[in-house]
């Protein structure tokens, strides 16, 4: 008889894998990548060594999970101008969306400066850049008709890139920028890069303005 998990051994399963995610990421945001261990997480997770292993191969394997888990987080809460009442650009929708992501990343700093000292790593770069593009190109598919003619490729690895670099030098001070600012940057890139006129991305940027004004309000 082939072996069948049910539904209820899922769950424990998926809340034993969480338990360990969460009790690593602390570890990491207090003591650093390198400086954790496996038996270090085994304990905060109260769980056993052979347990730990058994949901992940190795440190690596387990911090490139959890990457992954903080980045969904982060690109779950997805902005719906309708919870707020607001009817807006398309354009300006996606300019507070990507804002409201920054904010969300410098929110979760610790975790965030933890991961830049492995991001030098190329292997957790690769990774990092790779499963990025993949939660933009999800999300931009529903945006087609604004890249139509533009080259889909060549703007995620320009925007994802670009990012990525100027997370890292704010994060180690090179670059002195707030979140607030970073946010505003990138939708202007965006808008720049599409080929929209000053006027045009002035509109859309005081309108980013306001709609921000409501959406702070609620955070």
């Amino acid at each position: 008889m082939a072996y069948r998990r049910t539904d209820r051994m899922q769950q424990r399963v998926d809340e034993r894998r969480q338990s360990i995610l969460h009790a690593a990421e602390k570890l990491f945001a207090e003591k650093g990548f390198e400086s954790t261990t496996m038996k270090d997480i085994t304990r905060a997770a109260g769980t056993s060594i052979g347990n730990l292993y058994f949901y992940f191969p190795n440190k690596d394997d387990l911090m490139m999970r959890l990457i992954e888990s903080v980045i969904n987080r982060i690109w779950d809460h997805e902005f719906d101008p309708g919870e707020y009442n607001l009817t807006i650009n398309p354009l300006t929708h996606e300019a507070v969306d990507d804002y409201l992501k920054i904010q969300a990343f410098f929110a979760n700093e610790s975790f965030a400066r933890n991961m830049l000292n492995i991001v030098p790593h190329k292997l957790f770069r690769k990774h990092i850049l790779r499963f990025m593009e993949q939660m933009s190109r999800r999300r931009y598919d529903s945006y087609g008709e604004r890249f139509v003619y533009m080259d889909q490729d060549m703007v995620l690895a320009y925007h994802l890139g670009g990012l990525l670099t100027v997370l890292e030098r704010v994060l180690i001070g090179e670059l002195d920028r707030t979140p607030h600012e970073i946010g505003m940057f990138l939708a202007e890139s965006k808008l720049q890069i599409r080929g929209l006129s000053r006027e045009e991305i002035a509109v859309i940027l005081e309108e980013m303005e306001q709609t921000l004004k409501v959406v702070l309000t609620h955070l």
